[in-house]
Formats: C-alpha cells, structure tokens, sequence
C-alpha cells in the first residue's frame, strides 16, 4: 500500500534542485566568500537527492519485497520506475543532442551523438562509460542502477536482522570517506570538491549513489521506531541540523561529514511542526518539488544561453556582475517555467500513460 506522501520530504527536493540550478549557473561567484563557499557545495544537492531517493523507495515500495522479491512485483516495480525516470530523460537527451550537434554545448569525448544519444537511452550510461548528453542525466542513469537492485537492498535491509541493516549503514558510511580519497581520485581535474563524483570514465559515480541510495533505504527503517519518533517530533532538531549542514558546507573537506548528517536531516523533516519542515512543505516549496525532476534535466541546458545573453548584456555596457546577476535570474524563472510547463504536458501526462499501460 502507498504510504502517504510528507510534503516537506517533496519540498525538499524541489529546493535541493533550485540550488544545484543555482550552482551550475555558477551563482557562487556572485556572492560574498560564505554565501559563495555554501553554494559552491550544492553538488552535495545530487547526494541528498540519492539519499532522499532510496527513502522514499522504501517507504513506497518497500513492503512489497520484505518478504521476497518475486518476479511479477520486480517487473512492475521498474516499469513505475521507468515510468517516473525516462520519459523526461529521454525528452532532455534529444534536445541535449540537438544543441551538442549545432555548437551550442560541448560534447564530451565519446562516441559519436547519435552512438551516445542510444546508449544513454538505456540509462547505463554510467557503468559503460559513455558519457551523457544532458550532463546532470549521470545521475539519473547511476539512480536507475540503483533502483534496479532496490528490492534486493529492501529484502536485506528493511525486514531482517538489525545486523544486516547496522551493517550496512556502516558500508555505506565508511565508503564515502575511502571513496573520495582513492589515489586515482587524487588530481582528479574534473571535481569541484571532494564529493564531487560524476566522471563518468569511472565506476566512482555509480559506487556513490549506491552507497547513499542504501543510506537512504535504512533511514526509513529507522525513521519506524518508537524512540526515533519520539526524538523528531522536538522541534529544535531540524533547525540545528539545517544551521550545521549550512556551516560544513562553508568548509573546504567536510563533504562527507554534510552526506553523514543527511540522514538524520530527513528524519528531522518527518515531523511536520518544524519551522523547517513548514518552509519545505509550504505551497511554492513544494509546487518545486514536483517539478524538481524537470528542474534537474532542464537547467544544465538553459546554462549556455544564459552566459551568450550575459555576455550580450555586457556588449551594451551593462557591467560584468551586474549582467550575470540578472541573466542568471532571468534564466532561473525561465527554467522553472519551462519544468512547469515540461511537468504538465509531458512528464505527468506520459507517466500515467505507461503507468497505465503497466496496468493493463
């Protein structure tokens, strides 16, 4: 049975994709060095997305395959997935082509756009190597991995031993540190940070999403007892773990202690009498997320038009901060009206026509 959704966990997740838009659009060099250190960090927005992402899963799915994992619930199971993760994806992959093919963004080295465009249609992208069209999409390919094994992690995690589900927290915790200080990650010029994992010449990316993702799946098996219950309904603990993740995210290495303390942050969000989980949950919050996925796949591409209508503004005498302050603005409501509009005629409308396909 579907559990009832926590608009504050879907709020969540339409500010975490604002601010990866922000920090594409480079809006850390706009602000003051605290301001700028913070946002400079909102890759880690990609982690609380895989957190947030194996979460939800168990608490929507998860019942399903605490038992077993049989054959005709798998098969249902990813086509809703396929249902909620292509239809977009593939959408944002062609337009991705279209603009690496006239110029107007750049093309990692690969096979050629037409070879990439079919890989990248079966969202493996990231374990084969390819590179993918629509840049924030290896991401969505290392989720898809991810949600393919997730009745296997719900199985082990969600239902059995604590053993398993202590051991597994622990897995995932230990390997994000050894992760991200591997000698073949040490000049690695393509990180923005330390958790900054997305080269998709390496297995790194995928490695990071699962780890998170199980992260995820067992913090909704904790979110279940009593005592947890009882300690998130204080309303002081969402805002302090709010404040703390703001003040690491300042910090040049603490990207994996913010990843750490993710967790506890969604189970703070659960109780709804926070005046964090009230900002989450509010109406334009919240409409955010349930464009977030659109917002996500759309933005990277707006990137390039804003910076030529930047540069466009500074031909004409506007100065330089100036005109990257208002392009980017300009184009951070351009976005969001194309994902609303993007949400509405094509991402909903075609994920219940393949909902409904699944079925029949």
């Amino acid at each position: 049975m579907r559990r009832q959704e926590i608009y504050s966990l879907t709020g969540l997740r339409g500010a975490a994709a604002t601010l990866v838009m922000f920090y594409h659009f480079n809006a850390s060099r706009l602000v003051s060095w605290v301001g700028g250190h913070i946002l400079g960090h909102c890759y880690l927005m990609v982690d609380l997305f895989l957190v947030l992402s194996g979460f939800i899963l168990a608490m929507t799915y998860g019942q399903r395959f605490e038992q077993g994992v049989e054959l005709q619930s798998y098969g249902t199971f990813v086509k809703r997935r396929f249902a909620r993760i292509f239809p977009i994806f593939f959408l944002m992959t062609i337009t991705a082509g279209i603009l690496i093919a006239t110029g107007w963004m750049d093309h990692w080295p690969g096979p050629a756009i037409p070879v990439s465009g079919l890989i990248n249609f079966t969202m493996l992208q990231s374990v084969l190597h390819v590179p993918t069209l629509d840049t924030p999409g290896w991401s969505v390919s290392a989720e898809w991995i991810a949600s393919l094994l997730f009745p296997f992690f719900a199985l082990l995690f969600l239902r059995r031993s604590w053993m398993w589900a202590i051991l597994g927290a622990v897995i995932g915790l230990i390997t994000l540190p050894v992760l991200v200080h591997l000698p073949a990650l040490a000049h690695e010029p393509k990180r923005a940070g330390l958790m900054d994992l997305w080269n998709y010449e390496t297995i790194y990316p995928v490695v990071r999403c699962i780890a998170e993702f199980i992260l995820g799946v067992i913090t909704f098996r904790v979110s279940q007892l009593a005592w947890v219950k009882q300690l998130i309904s204080h309303d002081w603990i969402a805002p302090v773990l709010f404040f703390l993740i703001l003040v690491l995210m300042a910090m040049r290495q603490a990207d994996v202690w913010v990843v750490a303390l993710l967790p506890l942050f969604i189970l703070s969000l659960i109780s709804r009498t926070n005046i964090v989980a009230r900002f989450m949950g509010s109406k334009p919050i919240y409409r955010l997320g349930q464009i977030s996925y659109s917002i996500y796949l759309i933005h990277n591409q707006m990137n390039y038009f804003m910076l030529s209508f930047a540069r466009y503004l500074e031909s004409i005498g506007v100065g330089q901060t100036a005109a990257n302050t208002i392009a980017m603005f300009i184009f951070v409501a351009i976005v969001i009206v194309f994902a609303e509009m993007v949400y509405r005629y094509i991402e909903k409308p075609a994920r219940n026509y393949i909902n409904g396909f699944v079925l029949r």
